[in-house]
C-alpha cells in the first residue's frame, strides 16, 4: 500500500523545519500561556481483529489529529482530542476487487492528560508525555469504483467502543506563542462489535499548536 503523499510531504515538510529550528531560538523554552489548540497529520499502522478471529493489519494510512487544551499550572496539561485514521485497498490477499474499493477506520474522542517532564527554564521543557481515554469506533465499508465516474463513499457500517492512547514527543517553539511538536503514539481500541472485536493503530505524526 502507498504511503499517503500530502502525509509524508507534511512530515518531511516538519521535520526540516524542526532540524532548521534546534540550530535557533525555537530551542529556547517559553513560557506556555494557558489554552492551547492544536492539529496535526500523522502516518500511522495497525491492525483489526474481526470477529472471525482473524488479525487484519494494514499501514500508511493517514491520521488527522485536533486537540484544545488547558494548562494545569506549568507541568500538566488537560485535552480533549479528536484522532482518525484511514486505509483504503483493492485487494483482499491476491485477490483484486475490480468494482470496488474497501476503506476501514479508527476514530476516536478522548480526554487526554499532558505531562512536561523536562526542565521548565530550558529547552528540556519541549518534552511531553500524553495518555487518556475516550470513545472509540471502527468504520467499514466498500466504496463502489465505476470507471469515469466520481467515486462515491459507499454504505459505511460502525463499531462502537472504547479508546485508549498514548503519546510522547518533543515540541519546538517556532515563535512566541506557536510551536511544532514531533510525536510517537498508540491508541487500542476495545470494540466488542459486530465486525471489529479490538483494534490498535500507532506512528508517527507532526502537530502545530498555538498558545493563547
Amino acid at each position: 500500500m502507498r504511503m499517503n503523499r500530502g502525509a509524508a510531504i507534511s512530515i518531511a515538510a516538519a521535520v526540516a523545519l524542526a532540524c532548521c529550528a534546534a540550530d535557533a531560538a525555537a530551542m529556547k523554552h517559553r513560557e506556555r500561556s494557558p489554552w492551547m489548540a492544536n492539529v496535526g497529520i500523522g502516518v500511522n499502522r495497525g491492525r483489526f481483529e474481526d470477529v472471525d478471529e482473524a488479525m487484519r493489519e494494514y499501514s500508511n494510512g493517514a491520521a488527522p489529529q485536533i486537540r484544545f487544551g488547558r494548562m494545569l499550572g506549568k507541568r500538566l496539561m488537560v485535552s480533549a482530542n479528536y484522532q482518525g485514521w484511514v486505509v483504503e485497498f483493492d485487494r483482499i490477499g491476491d485477490t483484486k476487487i475490480t468494482d470496488a474499493k474497501i476503506r476501514r477506520s479508527l476514530q476516536d474522542l478522548t480526554l487526554g492528560l499532558t505531562f512536561f517532564p523536562g526542565n521548565s527554564d530550558s529547552w528540556t521543557g519541549g518534552f511531553f508525555m500524553r495518555g487518556g481515554g475516550g470513545i472509540g469506533w471502527a468504520g467499514t465499508s466498500a466504496v463502489p469504483v465505476h470507471e469515469g465516474e466520481a467515486q462515491e463513499h459507499g454504505e459505511r457500517r460502525d463499531d462502537w467502543g472504547t479508546a485508549w492512547f498514548g503519546e510522547a514527543g518533543y515540541e519546538f517553539w517556532i515563535s512566541d506563542s506557536s510551536t511544532l511538536g514531533l510525536l510517537g503514539n498508540y491508541t487500542y481500541f476495545d470494540i466488542g462489535g459486530d465486525i471489529v472485536t479490538s483494534a490498535w493503530t500507532g506512528g508517527l505524526s507532526v502537530n502545530l499548536s498555538l498558545y493563547f
